[in-house]
């Protein structure tokens, strides 16, 4: 795994334009949905200091708390990640931490999970295939795969990182045009220069790393490096930590010390005065970088690779190579993970995970509580009612439920069609409950038989307007409201805070606000639903959707689908709901309002119904097939199954 360092330092000006000029596309459409929530950067060795500048970012951008974590650190973690976003960021994909990680992850099922990777075709792409709700990218860097320590790779993931925020948020980077110009100063990359710059650092047996907050995954790295290759003793601690005892250090040691002090544009005062006062006979070499924030630390990373690279010409060795002794590999190999004892709690594991993600805490927290108990029996009762019933047919939601933020204006996926299609002719019947108009319409019409279309009906506009599948005079979508809405349209039009945060769409019985870039639908939902409350809007309600905000007119309700199916049905069976968003506001909260009730994502606190019985880590239309794959028809009518305990495909 060895590769000579000097090598993957001349490589690091093509990989920053490759960085530079790589498609963003996919990744910022993935990142819209990790920057809305507080984040949790998982990664080891080189990762690492991907994942300290992915925390960097996140808190600068989205003014979000984020914490970088190693996947030990993260599975020993009982934070409940359902409100959390996770990137893991990876270089070859196969290590048993990230595969581990990776297990525990998906177990855990945080509200948003992006995986990046510098290796095609990993192992770890082969265990994101089958989950849908994974955001799984890969990389081919043109310097290929990384020697011992990480360089191309992180310079990559560094640069991509900064383009990926800026685009999600709608803020245009500030990125230098060249690695030449990030680094500002050309003769860091000089080897002779950078030796006599540090040359006084690598007559001493530790190095103390002083920093400031921007410049934190540097020091980060340069302890990786060091410590990984061998290379010497290294302290980390930023300026003022330093002060509060970590000075005793060199007081006690001075002679056996030296410093390394990355400053930057941000804490160039508190460097200054700071080692002014050092004691003169321990030497101190600036690694002074001019830029702020997350550019100062990708500048002070770059640098680092040429410090790094003179400890190894001092210390008579190539820090891309410096041998792995076998004790060595077989620690890297060894897999601890699945050796975790499972929790003694005596709740199946489909029980356990459906219990959990009602009621947002642990089993092993609901039993100290005494809570565990009256989940079961809600559980047990839910259940009951699911599987005991014969449904006459199916009511579901669009967007999210049957397919997936990218398939939204293409037709149905094929194999929920064809799930339909056996459903249809099996005697079943369909109402789509959905907030958008004929686009939906014509998805449905081009992946099933015109024959079964007379078996579909569609409510459109979150139930405003329905019509069966084949009716193409339906919906109406004259952009005009009605009367109930003329009002609150007018307000909305008029109120420049909203006008700057989203787009409208209106229709005779709803409004429609798609958010602005770098807005999300939380945030723009809360301001609206405040706006109509304080206003003699009776009855008008804001409603939320994955990708925008409805307020729609107080009959309007996603429950005409339920209505319909049972009236072609004739009555006197259940529909089954199948929603994703369970949770109030969520635009599926009255639809899944009932025993008879399945969300194929958020569920609402409530026992009787809305319950998730999907497999871990299946969300969304992976979820609902799965639900869909389950039910067979009997003489009373439409049955349904517990979902087999093996993993599905995507």
């Amino acid at each position: 795994m060895g590769k000579p360092f000097a090598a993957e330092l001349d490589s690091l000006p093509a990989t920053f334009d490759w960085s530079m000029k790589h498609p963003l596309d996919g990744i910022v459409r993935a990142f819209r949905g990790l920057t809305s929530l507080p984040l949790l950067a998982i990664g080891s060795g080189g990762s690492f200091t991907v994942a300290h500048l992915a925390s960097a970012l996140h808190v600068h951008h989205t003014k979000r708390i984020a914490q970088a974590m190693t996947p030990l650190q993260l599975i020993a973690s009982p934070v409940d990640l359902r409100d959390l976003a996770v990137f893991v960021p990876t270089a070859g994909g196969k290590n048993p931490d990230v595969l581990g990680g990776f297990r525990h992850l998906v177990s855990e099922e945080p509200r948003s999970l992006m995986v990046w990777c510098a290796t095609p075709e990993s192992p770890l792409a082969d265990a994101a295939a089958k989950y849908r709700f994974v955001d799984f990218l890969e990389f081919s860097p043109p310097c290929g795969k990384d020697g011992f320590l990480a360089v191309n790779s992180l310079l990559a993931f560094s640069i991509l990182l900064v383009r990926a925020y800026a685009g999600a948020l709608g803020a245009g980077p500030i990125l230098p045009r060249s690695f030449y110009d990030l680094i500002c100063d050309h003769s860091w990359t000089d080897a002779h220069a950078v030796d006599l710059r540090c040359a006084e650092l690598w007559s001493r047996n530790t190095l103390v790393v002083l920093h400031g907050p921007s410049t934190l995954p540097a020091a980060v790295d340069i302890e990786s490096k060091f410590t990984e290759a061998a290379l010497g003793s290294v302290q980390v601690a930023d300026y003022r930590h330093f002060a509060h005892g970590r000075h005793h250090w060199i007081a006690k040691r001075g002679r056996e010390s030296a410093v390394l002090a990355i400053v930057c544009d941000d804490d160039r005062q508190i460097a200054d005065a700071m080692l002014g006062l050092l004691p003169p006979d321990v030497p101190v070499v600036r690694l002074d970088v001019s830029h702020s924030g997350y550019l100062a630390a990708i500048a002070a990373i770059s640098r680092g690779f040429f410090v790094t690279a003179s400890a190894g010409r001092a210390r008579g060795f190539d820090p891309g190579d410096p041998g792995v002794p076998s004790f060595g590999r077989e620690i890297y190999h060894l897999n601890v993970y699945r050796s975790q004892p499972p929790e003694e709690s005596g709740v199946p594991p489909g029980e356990r995970l459906a219990i959990e993600r009602k009621a947002r805490a642990k089993v092993a927290e609901l039993s100290r509580a005494g809570r565990l108990d009256s989940w079961r029996e809600s559980y047990s009762m839910a259940c009951s009612t699911l599987f005991d019933s014969a449904y006459c047919g199916l009511a579901l939601d669009y967007d999210g439920t049957l397919c997936h933020e990218g398939e939204r204006y293409g037709p149905l996926p094929q194999a929920m069609a064809d799930e339909f299609e056996r459903i249809l002719k099996a005697g079943g019947y369909i109402g789509i409950a959905t907030g958008r108009g004929k686009s939906v319409r014509r998805s449905l019409q081009e992946a099933l038989p015109k024959n079964l279309w007379d078996r579909v009906v569609i409510g459109y506009y979150n139930g405003a307007e329905v019509g069966f599948l084949g009716d193409d005079k339906c919906p109406d979508d004259r952009e005009e409201v009605g009367p109930e809405l003329r009002q609150v349209a007018e307000r909305l039009r008029s109120d420049p805070f909203v006008t700057r945060l989203a787009s409208f769409s209106f229709r005779l019985k709803q409004i429609t606000l798609t958010p602005a870039d770098g807005v999300f639908p939380g945030p723009l939902w809360e301001y609206v639903h405040a706006l109509l409350l304080s206003s003699s809007y009776t009855g008008v309600i804001a409603l939320r959707s994955g990708h925008s905000v409805d307020i729609v007119t107080p009959e309007t309700t996603k429950l005409i689908a339920v209505e319909r199916v049972a009236e072609m049905a004739g009555g006197g069976r259940p529909v089954l709901r199948i929603g994703d968003r369970g949770r109030w506001p969520g635009n599926d909260f009255a639809l899944l309002d009932s025993a008879h009730s399945l969300s194929a994502d958020e569920v609402s606190p409530d026992p009787k119904g809305a319950w998730n019985l999907a497999l871990a880590g299946h969300r969304g239309s992976q979820a609902t097939l799965g639900y869909l794959r389950t039910m067979k028809s009997t003489r009373k009518g439409l049955r349904l199954a517990p979902i087999a305990t093996k993993h599905g495909g995507r």
